[in-house]
């Protein structure tokens, strides 16, 4: 399969990067992040020149990397600094490469393809993971699965109610008021609910709530990079008071057939109510791990290598954005391909 390399990828929170080097693949290409003497992150092809070890397996002094194997010492630019054997000659193809980093919003993001061509872009900015009004939580999952088939679940919402009780309530579906908007090299899929039940999740945070408009919008950003509204208006009084949880889904291909899913939730109410962060956490998880997880995967099984419109599928109205998304996700590949070889 075709990857999208010039474009930035979510590669891990944080504080997932706060001992050992870590191994993680993106794209098909396995890759070692550690931090060095500083605290920055630094990304380097996880396979030694010379025998082609894992250097995830081996240790972090100072600002580089020894290999396990036979001792050889990466610096964070990737060059051989140390060769303990012989005259310790460091010949260039003593050399790893490297890849461009950077950290936003609490998330650290990578970039596949031309290093010299990371700099002209950013990733989507998520203000509101680290500004000091809103509580969020976040986690990430593995996905047994093409990235482009969680895309899918992620832009037709119209499943949760099979799917996710704790999200939506039974018998929305059929009132979901669905439409696409597309503007400028965002795709959005629009899910409006009116007058329906109050859901297990806003209960959380407007327990006195009966009855609500719901909403929950999708905005995909090439290539796999969503920002999800989701939010309700009671109907209960005059007041019309809003309630919203603002979540990002960020998905990077590991393999053709396996997903890294990062995902985080914001709030602006009952902040410092440790009993709603265990309930959201735990219905988040449920749902992505439990509900979504082995319903993708299954799909995919049945899918089995084969592209989703070459099977020629029966589409509903619902279906439209990602059905754009793919679009634009080949147009943007078959681009950088030309652009390529030209």
């Amino acid at each position: 399969m075709t990857f999208l390399k010039n474009a930035w990828y979510a590669a891990g929170w944080e504080e997932d990067l706060s001992g050992d080097p870590i191994a993680r693949t993106f794209l098909n290409e396995p890759v070692v992040l550690f931090r060095d003497s500083t605290g920055a992150a630094v990304a380097l092809a996880d396979r030694c020149p010379h025998r082609f070890a894992p250097l995830s397996l081996g240790k972090v002094e100072g600002d580089a990397i020894r290999c396990p194997y036979h001792g050889l010492v990466f610096d964070k630019g990737g060059a051989c600094v140390r060769n303990p054997h012989g005259k310790g000659a460091r010949p260039s193809s003593l050399s790893v490469r490297t890849y461009p980093l950077l950290t936003q919003n609490g998330m650290i993001w990578i970039w596949m393809g031309d290093k010299e061509l990371a700099g002209g872009s950013r990733p989507p900015a998520y203000d509101f993971l680290t500004d000091n009004e809103h509580k969020t939580l976040h986690g990430s999952l593995h996905v047994r699965a093409n990235y482009e088939l969680v895309t899918d679940n992620l832009l037709d919402l119209s499943h949760a109610e099979f799917l996710h009780p704790f999200i939506m309530p039974e018998g929305v579906a059929s009132t979901i008021k669905y439409s696409c908007l597309v503007e400028g090299d965002t795709i959005g899929a629009i899910h409006e609910m009116p007058d329906q039940d109050n859901t297990p999740l806003f209960r959380l945070l407007m327990p006195d709530v009966r009855r609500i408009d719901g909403r929950a919008n999708n905005f995909w950003r090439a290539p796999a990079n969503m920002y999800l509204d989701v939010g309700m208006r009671e109907l209960d009084s005059g007041e019309r008071r809003d309630c919203a949880i603002p979540q990002v889904h960020l998905l990077t291909p590991e393999t053709e057939f396996s997903t890294h899913y990062f995902w985080a939730a914001a709030r602006l109410l009952a902040k410092d109510d440790q009993r709603v962060d265990d309930a959201i956490l735990a219905g988040f998880s449920n749902a992505f791990e439990n509900e979504d997880e082995p319903m993708i995967r299954a799909v995919q099984e049945r899918m089995g290598g084969v592209n989703l419109f070459e099977l020629d599928p029966a589409l509903l109205p619902m279906d439209e954005a990602s059905v754009r998304a793919r679009r634009e996700l080949a147009r943007l590949i078959r681009n950088e391909q030309e652009s390529a070889a030209g």
